[in-house]
């Protein structure tokens, strides 16, 4: 399958990305609010604890949004960043942050899944942010 040109197929992608970071944006202000009421609240401190593992992870998701739409500007998007290959068009569609190629993604996390699609976007360093990281980014990798 060849997919066409770079330069035409950036605005498209740029699109798609952006879409997907304004609601990611959403959801993670959304956590952080209910995380920090209720932390205030003192009450039921195991609700606070999911508020927060659930922020710390849409954080690293829109963190992952973000690197994939500095790989548009620097024209590198779609590309496996280990093995240089095309990452196919069916996969982008699924995942439009994905770093890897089937092939680099399956080596790396044993067989290839739908699930290690959807977490093959670097999310290793989501458990590293802290409630005080969430709205800023500041504890993104």
């Amino acid at each position: 399958m060849r997919r066409e040109d770079d330069r035409r197929s950036a605005p498209r992608w740029r699109a798609v990305l952006e879409a997907r970071w304004r609601i990611r944006l959403q959801e993670l202000t959304e956590l952080s609010m209910a995380y920090h009421g209720a932390a205030s609240d003192d009450s039921d401190d195991r609700r606070a604890r999911r508020l927060l593992h659930r922020a710390v992870a849409a954080r690293q998701r829109l963190a992952d949004t973000e690197e994939a739409l500095g790989r548009v500007t620097a024209g590198v998007f779609g590309r496996c960043e280990q093995c240089g290959a095309l990452i196919p068009e069916v996969l982008l569609a699924a995942a439009p942050e994905s770093r890897y190629c089937a092939r680099c993604a399956g080596a790396a996390t044993g067989p290839l899944t739908a699930g290690a699609l959807a977490t093959d976007t670097g999310t290793a360093a989501a458990g590293t942010a802290s409630a005080g990281t969430l709205a800023t980014g500041a504890g993104r990798r």
